[in-house]
């Protein structure tokens, strides 16, 4: 990612109804750069999260990237997934 601090903490999250069609190939390829495995299956109505770090490691223990698609029989509100969320501590000294 070119725009990008050279040591960068990149969170980016989606909970959006056209996201999936609104993101541009070239986009996804450079998220899937940086390690994300669920760019390419994000859906209509997908929540997903993603951490990534761009000049340094993050801790092998750090769970970095979620994703929950839209299910009729499973959403939690009218047509959307539940919420989602990853936990974990980056240490400063990192960044």
């Amino acid at each position: 990612m070119s725009v990008a601090p050279q040591r960068a903490l990149l969170l980016p999250l989606v909970h959006n109804l056209l996201y999936s069609e609104m993101l541009k190939n070239d986009a996804k390829k450079l998220v899937e750069e940086l390690g994300s495995k669920e760019i390419k299956n994000i859906q209509f109505r997908s929540s997903w999260v993603f951490i990534a770090a761009k000049g340094f490691q993050l801790p092998n223990n750090i769970q970095r990237e979620k994703i929950n698609h839209s299910d009729q029989t499973k959403n939690r509100y009218k047509g959307w997934p539940a919420e989602i969320q990853i936990e974990g501590c980056i240490p400063r000294n990192l960044m």
